[in-house]
């Protein structure tokens, strides 16, 4: 499946389906939903209410899908699905990801080979762009179907470039940093798990040196003090060539790294990356990841992965 990010109008797109970000009525309302709904004309609305007139009478749930014929929208169906309120404190994320996964399941039922999406739950349901960007593409890659283009239609420049950079984030593929995961030598996995299986309280509650005044009379910056095992961790944690600062932005495996134990071991090396090339100004970075269990969670899904995986 081929995956384009392009700026556009959703409503002019020529493709076998587009993705509608509709609200739970299936009624029509604004932003995308209501220029589709133009667009196409009153046929879409019709069908819609035959649906709800059938097995959606309490409206589609949020996360699901359900097609319509696309009235005169140059497309054979719209694909109409409810995307998550973004609620501060409240991870939705797998609902926005049910989103994209329903609605490719129901283009596969039609037998749908281009999809079109909207950036779905950015517009009113105030779904922050990266973090919807990185979600969207994340799903769109790893959802098996039979769709050969799936394109994301963004209307201005700013969910563009969000949605862009996230494409970018997800080069290169997960099955190439698996092969080169496959690549590290046994003796680098050994150094790994031992420095991780020996890690005690008084190496994670890392100290702080620096502070002093040099002969040139300058302040030497205050730099981390990491015990043999941290350090042990840091130069041996294999990692991801990839665009580590892009591929973070928005990313939902930083907030919440317990996620990986469901993720590709591709995103657990992507992850250790993040950690440790985020050190680049010995600030402390590493070390808060080893408090805070994000080296945990990448060390034990890189420990399933050698272990019953590779």
């Amino acid at each position: 499946m081929r995956i384009t990010v392009v700026r556009g109008d959703i409503t002019e797109q020529q493709v076998d389906a587009v993705v509608n970000a509709a609200n739970s009525s299936l009624l029509g309302g604004g932003g995308v939903d209501g220029a589709i709904h133009r667009r196409g004309g009153p046929a879409i609305l019709e069908e819609c209410r035959r649906v709800r007139a059938g097995h959606l009478g309490g409206g589609l749930p949020v996360g699901q899908a359900v097609a319509t014929t696309a009235g005169k929208l140059p497309a054979r169906w719209v694909i109409h699905t409810v995307g998550p309120v973004y609620t501060d404190g409240q991870d939705n994320a797998a609902l926005l990801a049910s989103c994209f996964r329903e609605s490719l399941r129901v283009a596969d039922e039609l037998g749908a080979r281009t999809v079109a999406f909207p950036a779905i739950s950015t517009g009113v349901y105030r779904y922050p762009l990266d973090e919807a960007a990185y979600i969207s593409l994340w799903t769109l890659a790893r959802t098996p179907t039979d769709a050969e283009e799936v394109r994301l239609v963004l209307f201005d420049q700013e969910a563009y470039a969000a949605f862009d950079r996230a494409r970018e984030a997800l080069d290169p593929s997960d099955e190439e940093v698996e092969a080169e995961l496959r690549k590290v030598p046994e003796e680098r996995w050994r150094d790994v798990f031992e420095a991780a299986d020996g890690l005690t309280a008084d190496d994670r509650d890392f100290a702080w040196g620096g502070g002093q005044k040099t002969e040139s009379g300058a302040i030497q910056m205050p730099y981390p003090v990491y015990s043999d095992r941290v350090r042990q961790l840091y130069r041996s944690l294999p990692g991801a060539g990839i665009d580590w600062m892009k591929w973070m932005r928005g990313n939902p495996l930083v907030r919440d790294p317990s996620r990986l134990a469901g993720a590709p071991v591709a995103d657990a090396a992507r992850l250790a990356t993040v950690c440790v090339r985020g050190e680049r100004f010995n600030d402390g970075v590493f070390g808060r990841a080893v408090q805070d269990g994000t080296v945990d969670a990448i060390i034990a899904r890189l420990r399933t992965w050698c272990e019953t995986e590779r």
